[in-house]
């Protein structure tokens, strides 16, 4: 997708949650300060996630099988790696309808928060249950927002997909809150099932056809 002279992209196809004129001045003005390549649409970005997401977490379980104090922080630095990747990758590779989506953008939103959140708990010593529900419940929250984004864009499919991958994580929240106050960790292969499943089902065209 390119900005033509006088004519502001319509960069969210029908999935806005917000103004959209206000966010296509912003996104006309990244679009020419960020240029991208184009080369990765929404298939290749779900497949990237579901990668990265998979290094990810293999490896928070891994470190998280210590005994170190410092395993919270060392699984914290674990994750700047593919995070990195991903950044790099939307910002410079990723086409315009995608990097400047709604779905993208909550999962900005919700994922910084999340991040935010377990640097708080890690800080101050949380049950070591709390980081997984943290996640999971970003991941409903997350998981919600992308269905009803697709779902305005009429993909029901897909919205189907998704909204049955918020109410698993949503399920699995409660029994995490419980493991938390039992003093129980809830499993991270756990966490990573429900994380990269649905990206890589939907990357499948399990939920629907997609565009990209």
């Amino acid at each position: 997708m390119s900005a033509q002279p006088g004519h502001k992209p319509c960069v969210f196809d029908r999935r806005g949650f917000v103004p959209t004129p206000v966010i296509a001045d912003v996104a006309t003005l990244l679009h020419h300060d960020l240029p991208t390549t184009g080369r990765v649409g929404e298939t290749g970005l779900l497949r990237l996630g579901t990668g990265l997401g998979l290094v990810g977490w293999t490896g928070t379980a891994v470190i998280e099988r210590t005994t170190d104090p410092s395993a919270g922080l060392v699984a914290l630095a674990w994750w700047v790696l593919p995070v990195t990747a991903m950044l790099f990758v939307i910002g410079r590779h990723a086409v315009d309808a995608v990097r400047f989506s709604v779905p993208l953008l909550g999962w900005g939103l919700l994922n910084g928060t999340a991040t935010t959140a377990t640097l708080w708990a890690v800080t101050v010593g949380a049950s070591p249950g709390a980081v997984p529900v943290v996640w999971l419940v970003d991941f409903a929250l997350g998981y919600t927002w992308t269905a009803i984004a697709v779902g305005r864009a009429g993909r029901w499919g897909r919205a189907r997909g998704y909204a049955a991958a918020a109410f698993s994580c949503a399920v699995a929240v409660g029994v995490g809150v419980t493991g938390v106050v039992d003093g129980v960790a809830l499993s991270y292969p756990v966490v990573a099932t429900l994380h990269v499943g649905p990206l890589a089902l939907d990357a499948g065209g399990v939920f629907g056809a997609r565009r990209t």
